[in-house]
């Protein structure tokens, strides 16, 4: 009775068809979207299908007990090993956190793993729940009610198998599992080598010929790692590009951390410089993300104060260390601050000229108020005491808890600011280094070399007027003077297109992750002298000095890259990109916290 032209359209426009879709055991008929009896019979009873469920979560529940009795006899062999024995309320909180993050990520990994081999299929997975185009049929049924639509027929072929899901987690949130757990292995590692006796130590080697020995083969190997900058095919010659900065930051952590390792000390003025540099880059980046994306939206900040604080937060606590023992984490969370509030007061008149310089000028107007006025300092930061109060156990003359942080950030309390100058006049900088490559090569030469020559003259001037001055004498100055030599290296490593085009990949890799292995070389490569110690050890595993720096350094850069890459993951879990997502999960942490210090209150007893 219907027209042939209508239903000649149907039939070609006839979509993907649901028994096309869907397994033999979901099929429905036509008239209500009822199972076909002939695949009702291989569906297997609802009895079973509870029953295979249910043998997954057991296997969950069996391992995760497994794990929490395993991991309570790790605890107390470690504890007969450890010298110290008077714990914290805040370390047996954080102790216990760490074993249920292990229990919960093996019990869901056995879950997970045993549930398509005891019959469990799980439930579609997130992607495939959420396909668009799905005509819902009607209950009356008719012939609307015969087809499963989609956008495009294509998705019935990438529809994957269903997904486990054990105590409502699914198998493809396992990745924040994991990296909880084998962050909290990493963590009981940290403390097994700089809190008990397992692990020997010996004294440093003090050799400068060993270290600029070191530091000769480590350049000579990072020589060979030399790249292009950019993608394959393309040649960048912009100063300044982000591996070019990594890099930077990589040569200078190796020499800080060898620095440390043998107790270098005739190079102390050099690493105050380097500390100056990472400190200009905090400036200089962040401005200039802010300026030109001008994203100043609560995710974005999170997530940086995540990336600078998560890691040492946990090391302070499982440690029993204060804050200040890692200043440069504090340091950077404190100058991110400064650059963040700079450009977000006024934000709508960045692109003015004026409105930006007069922003930069203020900032310094403040930092001098800080610093450089008698009182203000103390006065400001004396309610934060509890949190950036240092008491050094080496250095007990030191009554002024406060006393640690305003020297190490007064130390570097302007180069930020020079920092954000940079980013500023980058445009302009940029343009400077086009134009002398457009020259003529004749006047091109006499343009580099002049502009060489002018940058060595100032270092020389430098070092000659300051950086050879005793330490305490240099300190005086290098607040004031550390600008000059950041800037004599920005104009020499930037002055020939070919600098600016080539890195060494080894120094790039080390610079992201400054970080973890800034922190990390406190405890598992080399060993401190105790809550709030310095590392003045080394960590013995070899009686040979080259072969044990050989291993032990293997361990230390390995778990310093699975920290950085772990640090992300949690990152994205623990900071969504909204803001209600974001104080959710604060709230969620914050009550996590209290109650596993309320857990460490009971068990400290």
């Amino acid at each position: 009775g219907k027209a042939p032209w209508r239903r000649r359209t149907r039939a070609a426009t006839t979509p993907t068809v649901w028994s096309e879709l869907s397994p033999p055991s979901r099929r429905r008929s036509r008239a209500g979207y009822r199972p076909v009896a002939a695949d009702a019979a291989s569906s297997p009873p609802r009895d079973a299908s509870k029953g295979m469920a249910l043998l997954p979560h057991l296997a969950c529940v069996a391992a995760a007990s497994g794990a929490l009795a395993a991991y309570r006899f790790l605890l107390i062999w470690m504890g007969s090993i450890s010298e110290y024995t008077d714990y914290t309320a805040a370390q047996l909180g954080v102790a216990v956190a760490y074993g249920l993050a292990i229990a919960a990520w093996f019990g869901v990994e056995v879950g997970v793993f045993l549930s398509p081999r005891l019959g469990y299929g799980g439930v579609p997975s997130s992607e495939d729940a959420g396909l668009k185009g799905i005509k819902v049929a009607s209950e009356s049924g008719g012939e609307d009610a015969s087809v499963l639509t989609t956008e495009d027929e294509s998705s019935r072929d990438s529809i994957s198998p269903p997904e486990p899901v054990i105590f409502g987690i699914r198998s493809s949130g396992l990745a924040a599992l994991r990296a909880a757990a084998e962050f909290s292995a990493i963590m009981g590692y940290v403390y097994l080598c700089d809190r008990t006796t397992l692990f020997a130590k010996g004294p440093k080697t003090v050799s400068p010929t060993m270290f600029w020995g070191l530091c000769a083969a480590v350049l000579t190997v990072g020589l060979c790692t030399l790249r292009l900058a950019g993608k394959k095919g393309e040649v960048v010659t912009a100063p300044l590009q982000r591996d070019q900065t990594e890099e930077w930051k990589g040569w200078m952590q190796l020499q800080f951390i060898f620095y440390h390792y043998f107790a270098e000390g005739e190079i102390y003025n050099a690493i105050r410089l380097y500390i100056a540099a990472y400190v200009w880059m905090t400036g200089f980046g962040n401005f200039s993300y802010y300026y030109i994306r001008k994203d100043f939206t609560l995710p974005r900040f999170m997530q940086m104060m995540w990336r600078l604080n998560f890691f040492v937060a946990f090391v302070c606590v499982t440690m029993n260390n204060e804050y200040m023992l890692y200043y440069i984490a504090a340091m950077h969370t404190f100058f991110t601050w400064g650059v963040f509030f700079t450009c977000w007061i006024g934000h709508q008149y960045n692109d003015n000229n004026a409105v930006c310089l007069l922003k930069i000028a203020a900032a310094t107007g403040v930092t001098v108020l800080l610093y450089d006025v008698p009182g203000v300092f103390h006065a400001v930061f004396k309610p934060t005491a509890g949190l950036l109060g240092f008491h050094d156990p080496l250095h007990p003359e030191f009554t002024d808890s406060l006393h640690e942080w305003f020297f190490r950030s007064g130390l570097d309390h302007f180069v930020w600011i020079f920092g954000m100058l940079c980013a500023y006049s980058f445009p302009w900088y940029d343009r400077q280094l086009q134009a002398i490559e457009d020259m003529p090569s004749g006047k091109r030469a006499l343009a580099k070399a002049a502009v060489i020559g002018s940058a060595l003259a100032v270092g020389g001037w430098y070092v000659h007027t300051y950086f050879l001055r005793p330490k305490r004498e240099y300190n005086k100055v290098h607040p004031y003077t550390s600008w000059i030599p950041i800037a004599v290296f920005l104009v020499l490593r930037n002055a020939t297109a070919g600098l600016r085009a080539r890195y060494m990949h080894l120094f790039t890799w080390c610079g992201k992750v400054t970080l973890e292995t800034y922190i990390l070389q406190f405890h598992i490569w080399m060993k401190s002298t105790g809550i709030n110690g310095s590392p003045k050890f080394l960590m013995v595993w070899l009686p040979s000095f080259w072969l044990n720096m050989a291993v032990v350094s293997a361990v230390y850069f390995v778990l310093s890259y699975r920290v950085f890459k772990i640090t992300v993951v949690l990152r994205d879990v623990a900071v969504p990109k909204d803001n209600r997502g974001i104080f959710v999960n604060s709230v969620i942490m914050a009550v996590a916290t209290a109650a596993f210090y309320a857990v460490g209150v009971a068990l400290k007893g």
